[in-house]
């Protein structure tokens, strides 16, 4: 390890002033989001230069008197990785470790952290050293991945303390350097187009998914009382829909640092005589691709189509990065618009399928069109840079040029991104899913002239989503909120998972026995109620889900396949549950219209037999009366809090985005309740009552009702 900041050369540029800082700051990072986003947040500090001058410009802002309003609390926590990969590294991050506490003063608690006292009495400080966890045997730095892993498990490791001490915004210490060094990295691995925008100041965190409270998920944590929420407000022109029974917030990075160079963080670090690391393996060129393109940088011999002028600095870099940058946001405000312009039928939250009318598009006449066929008919989506013309917000023009493929591509994925299971859908996919939603090409070259060219697609799969388009025309005129679009009068889309293909694993989650020796008493408005400690755990990547299993088995989470549905319809039939075979059929046709019942979570025991299906809020009742009431004496007698050997589960779908103007009624969500699980298995009473805590025993042969939402 090197110090930094204490050579007898001094930087000849500017420090930065706090107060810019806390401008720049402020400009990326949204108060008025989704929820009452706290002025708590978590630095990543590593000891460089770059992270040491953030903590040092966050610690002048805490203890500034001339604050912002919105930063009047502001509350700083310090995260120091420790990734392990090379001698000394553990002793240098108890360095930097104690340069927080001596220069900064991030050391104590502070009393703006709601849950600061729990924290301090786990011995939680504001300087929390993360020791990343390899592979048992594994040296880190003889991996061929070294930098993706290493990238993997940071995060990861980020997003879990930012968890554990609540604070939803992660600060990092990424300069104008990096977003060079990145956008040359990026045009060696062959990224066009977009790909060159350069880093984003804000997003959502990465390598976290799965991650309950992290990963687009959480904000229930972060405000005061959930109850304040009443309506979707806006972090981006989408709104996140913060409505009980979804997901909402999570942790985000802001990056205020973009735009200052190094020079000016090793200033600011100078003047105010903060030292810092100098990390030797980061001068390595053979190391990594990041080292090598630092070592041309440095050394000023970057090709000369970056050179501007007579200096080789990469000033012509950033122009295209710009450029684009300005694009991307240009062609995300037209997409967002598009889509407030959406009129939502239906989001039915229990099965994930979504109904929507979409706008019109104008048509393609080449015949009338100044544009040659040769770039209409480009489909690719890299030559969109050299398209000018043909946007889709000027009503004047009606060619449909790559700019207006972008800006549909954009309200494709918008859409698909409300019911798909993935993480990203890039917009490459969606070249065919735009073409068969939105338009059809009139070709003179064409056998019939004036006939539509392009087939029109009623059902395709895209990004495991199902769009089928349904003939639902309106008795008048559709119109959108948006004075500039005309909405489909004729037709929707239906949008539901694809159903599972038998090629592919299915997605399952494990669900261990519970604990109930780590029971924690709750109180609620019916009296103390004992409750282990549960992990909600990501299914298929749309519903986030919670089980309490007080079984002798481990249960699974899988999906509701044919085989499995006819399997439990037959027991309900062989126990006489005829009621109940009604109502889940009846509640099936209602809320998982065709295939979509087969993409439904079921919990399952270990002879895969169903036992709930927690999304639609049903159980099904295993009528071992015997096993049951000896299990309840042998309990009671021990003196311990007594269980049923029955499951409980809660249920909460994903984080979506929708329009602001979505009407009342047209969003069917998972019921959900304070202190209290969706259902319970087993523990059905007669009138169709869910009771936590207790139970009432059902004998063989009767018929139960359903749990339904309140």
């Amino acid at each position: 390890m090197s110090l930094g900041g204490l050579a007898k050369t001094k930087s000849c540029a500017t420090p930065i002033k706090t107060a810019i800082f806390q401008h720049d700051l402020l400009k990326i990072w949204h108060t008025n989001g989704v929820f009452p986003r706290p002025a708590i947040f978590a630095l990543a500090v590593s000891g460089g230069s770059d992270s040491m001058a953030l903590a040092t410009l966050c610690a002048q802002i805490e203890q500034s008197r001339d604050q912002a309003p919105a930063l009047r609390q502001a509350t700083f926590h310090a995260f120091i990785v420790d990734h392990v990969a090379r001698p000394g590294s553990t002793e240098e991050a108890k360095q930097v470790e104690a340069w927080l506490h001596q220069y900064l003063g991030l050391s104590l608690p502070t009393c703006f952290c709601v849950d600061v006292c729990s924290f301090e009495k786990q011995g939680f400080t504001r300087t929390r050293i993360l020791t990343l966890k390899w592979p048992h045997g594994t040296d880190p730095c003889l991996l061929p991945n070294f930098e993706t892993e290493a990238r993997r498990l940071r995060y990861r490791a980020l997003g879990q303390a930012c968890f554990e001490a609540q604070t939803p915004s992660l600060l990092l210490g990424h300069h104008e350097a990096d977003e060079t060094e990145t956008l040359i990295m990026r045009l060696v691995e062959g990224y066009r187009g977009e790909g060159l925008r350069g880093i984003p100041t804000e997003a959502d965190i990465a390598n976290c998914q799965g991650i309950e409270g992290v990963h687009q998920s959480g904000g229930r944590y972060y405000t005061a009382s959930r109850d304040q929420v009443t309506q979707p407000s806006v972090l981006s022109p989408v709104g996140e829909y913060c409505k009980p029974g979804f997901e909402y917030g999570g942790v985000k990075i802001y990056r205020p640092l973009m735009g200052y160079t190094k020079a000016a963080l090793q200033a600011t670090l100078e003047a105010n005589g903060i030292p810092w690391v100098n990390d030797a393996t980061n001068k390595d060129p053979t190391l990594s691709i990041r080292n090598a393109v630092r070592y041309l940088i440095n050394r000023k011999v970057l090709p000369k189509a970056l050179h501007s002028g007579q200096q080789p600095d990469s000033s012509n870099l950033k122009m295209v990065a710009g450029n684009i940058k300005t694009k991307y946001l240009q062609r995300n405000d037209q997409a967002d618009e598009l889509f407030q312009a959406c009129e939502v039928i239906l989001l039915n939250a229990k099965s994930g399928y979504l109904d929507v009318r979409i706008p019109l598009f104008p048509t393609v006449d080449l015949q009338k069109s100044d544009c040659s066929e040769d770039i209409l008919q480009d489909r690719s989506f890299e030559r969109a840079q050299a398209i000018r013309d043909g946007f889709l917000m000027d009503p004047s023009k009606y060619e449909w040029t790559i700019e207006n493929k972008y800006i549909a591509a954009r309200l494709v994925r918008h859409l698909l991104n409300i019911v798909t299971p993935r993480d990203h859908i890039s917009l490459q996919s969606l070249e065919q899913a735009t073409k068969a939603m939105f338009f059809s090409v009139k070709s003179p070259h064409s056998p019939h002239s004036g006939q539509s060219h392009s087939k029109v697609h009623d059902a395709f799969t895209v990004g495991d989503v199902l769009c089928r388009r349904i003939h639902a025309p309106q008795s008048r005129p559709a119109s959108s909120s948006a004075e500039s679009f005309r909405l489909d009068p004729e037709h929707i889309w239906r949008l539901s998972r694809q159903p599972y293909q038998s090629n592919i694993p299915e997605p399952e989650c494990v669900v261990p026995k519970t604990d109930l020796s780590s029971a924690t008493v709750h109180e609620t408005t019916d009296g103390d109620v004992s409750q282990p400690e549960l992990r909600w755990q990501l299914w298929d990547g749309r519903y986030w889900i919670k089980v309490l299993n007080s079984g002798s088995h481990d249960l699974g989470i899988r999906p509701l396949s044919q085989d499995r549905l006819v399997r439990l319809k037959a027991r309900l039939k062989k126990l006489y549950h005829f009621r109940l075979l009604n109502h889940l059929q009846k509640t099936l046709q209602l809320h998982a219209p065709g295939t979509s019942r087969y993409t439904l979570p079921a919990v399952v025991d270990e002879k895969d037999e169903v036992l709930a299906l927690p999304t639609l809020t049903m159980t099904f009742p295993d009528l071992k009366q015997d096993s049951r009431d000896h299990g309840e004496e042998k309990q009671k007698s021990s003196g311990s809090h007594w269980w049923p050997q029955t499951l409980s589960f809660w249920a909460r779908y994903k984080r979506v985005m929708l329009p602001d103007s979505i009407k009342k009624g047209a969003v069917i969500a998972l019921s959900e309740g304070k202190e209290r699980p969706s259902g319970i298995a087993s523990i059905n009473a007669p009138d169709g009552q869910v009771l936590f805590g207790k139970t009432s025993h059902i004998k063989p042969g009767a018929s139960t009702a359903p749990n339904t939402p309140a």
